[in-house]
């Protein structure tokens, strides 16, 4: 019973973690500074802050239909593709794997290999872009570090 408690874990932190990739990866292809602790995500067309009711991953898109709560604009069905990509291949990987370690390091892998694709092909090169990649890679250490610990309770329970 822990052992599918921690799995279900695992699997909900993915969906997290794929929400926080997206955020991150737009923010660093549209050019502006990533925070670490910046938690606040705006209307790409509007600017007013979404709520956190607009901000649950997949299912915000799908239950406005593609646009924003406040102005009505559609939302670019890139933020649900990079959502939904992240979410299916990590716990895709995870659960084909049973659920190993190493699937962890894969999806750091992935992501930053997506990221840096994604900003190499499509981003804006300001001057400030290596300081946000080192907090985007600082951000990332912190989400990764604590969906880790949950595939290191995981080996101790089986």
């Amino acid at each position: 019973m822990l052992q599918l408690l921690i799995r279900i874990t695992i699997c909900i932190s993915f969906y997290v973690v794929g929400a926080y990739a997206t955020t991150d990866i737009l923010r660093l292809l549209k050019g502006h500074p990533v925070s670490v602790g910046n938690k606040d995500c705006f209307c790409e067309s509007c600017g007013c802050k979404l709520t956190l009711r607009q901000q649950i991953p997949i299912f915000s898109y799908l239950f406005s239909r593609g646009r924003c709560g406040h102005c009505g604009n559609a939302i670019s069905s890139g933020n649900f593709i990079l959502e939904a990509l992240f979410t299916v291949v990590f716990t895709f990987a995870a659960v084909i794997t049973g659920f190993r370690p190493v699937v962890w390091i894969f999806c750091i892998i992935f992501y930053e290999s997506v990221k840096l694709l994604c900003v190499v092909l499509f981003g804006k090169r300001g001057r400030k872009l290596i300081q946000s990649l080192l907090f985007s890679l600082l951000g990332n250490a912190v989400n990764f570090s604590l969906v880790g610990i949950l595939f290191f309770f995981h080996t101790l329970v089986c």
